[in-house]
């Protein structure tokens, strides 16, 4: 199953590197990310529409975006306690933003995490960009909140705009951005929810 999901996303890839000086409207790889409990997405900087989000080019560097959403201060720390585990889950808090700039494929990049390839039309990345670039707070000039160094590789946390709480997780985050996308999510809080749903997209694309 792994192996077939390699192979899909390594020709998706190269099809759209073929076709990518021919029309902008190729199907794009979107990868969804399950970290065990935390679901985020990866995104190929060259597949980001020009000008409708911008702030990527304040993530760090590299071919790829990892992008993951959640309470900001149970994700800023290493080795959260259950103390903060159950704040984050039952109080209302402000969000924040990670990316993660790499080379290279997702698979190499997270070889413990589970993943599932999407294919995304050029309206449904259009609709994506755009609700990554809402989901920044910004300061009085428009411009976003960095607030420091991510957890791992080369990656960096921003201010989020959207409170976090039971109802709205990093899960729920990401489905909304797979519908947009054109991809039904399962309702729910949990990172299953998210990769059955992205999984059937993935199954009925092929």
């Amino acid at each position: 199953m792994r192996t077939a999901r390699t192979i899909s996303f390594l020709l998706l890839l190269i099809a759209g590197g073929l076709m990518a000086a021919i029309s902008p409207s190729w199907p794009a790889a979107v990868v969804v990310i399950d970290h065990g409990w935390h679901t985020g997405l990866v995104i190929r900087r060259g597949d980001i529409p020009d000008g409708l989000w911008p702030e990527h080019r304040e993530a760090p560097a590299g071919e790829y975006l990892e992008i993951g959403w959640g309470q900001r201060e149970f994700y800023q720390t290493h080795g959260p306690s259950l103390l903060q585990a159950l704040r984050a889950a039952l109080w209302p808090a402000p969000s924040v933003l990670h990316l993660a700039g790499f080379s290279g494929s997702a698979q190499d990049m997270f070889p413990n995490s589970e993943w599932e390839v999407l294919e995304v039309d050029a309206a449904g990345m259009a609709r994506l960009a755009r609700y990554i670039s809402d989901s920044y707070e910004r300061d009085p000039s428009g411009k976003v909140k960095r607030l420091g160094t991510g957890l791992y590789g080369d990656s960096r946390f921003f201010a989020g705009r959207e409170n976090f709480h039971l109802f709205r997780t990093c899960n729920v985050w990401t489905a909304r951005a797979l519908r947009l996308t054109g991809c039904p999510v399962d309702t729910g809080v949990m990172a299953a929810n998210v990769m059955s749903s992205a999984a059937r997209c993935a199954a009925h694309a092929q």
